[in-house]
């Protein structure tokens, strides 16, 4: 497990300072490899335990943070869309989410064409995990939405 968040933590750039946002549904899976990568950077992670789809609603202000990462969220969220659009609006110009669901939740292609169709460019699904993918995106400024 150990070399599998070692390969994890590789999808996270240095930024000194980084901002990451961190919403999980007791999935717990990176939160060590989280943690690594902030005190490496010096920078800062705003933890939000998910509850409900209420949780994932952010008053964040527009490219606040260079990560976000959901953990096995949005198969308990029914607007989907939304929730990816409020997420789209709080990452920085060319940051990154990185999305983590279960297998079992059989949603991996609805996911991509989500992220695509909200304005994430090169959607990717990473099987890393035993049981969990690993969804990434990133957000280019001017490439779709723009914000």
């Amino acid at each position: 497990m150990q070399q599998k968040l070692k390969l994890f933590k590789e999808l996270f750039a240095d930024y000194t300072n980084i901002a990451i946002l961190h919403i999980d549904n007791s999935l717990g899976l990176v939160d060590s490899a989280l943690e690594e990568v902030r005190e490496q950077n010096e920078g800062n992670i705003r933890y939000i335990p998910f509850v409900d789809e209420n949780s994932a609603k952010l008053k964040a202000t527009a490219r606040e943070y260079e990560y976000i990462v959901l953990g096995n969220i949005l198969t308990y969220c029914s607007n989907q869309e939304a929730i990816l659009k409020l997420m789209y609006k709080a990452i920085e110009n060319s940051g990154n989410i990185i999305i983590l669901e279960k297998i079992s939740n059989d949603n991996r292609y609805e996911l991509l064409d989500l992220l695509e169709n909200i304005g994430f460019q090169a959607p990717n699904c990473i099987e890393l995990f035993d049981d969990t993918y690993i969804f990434t995106a990133k957000k280019m400024h001017h490439w779709d939405n723009g914000l």
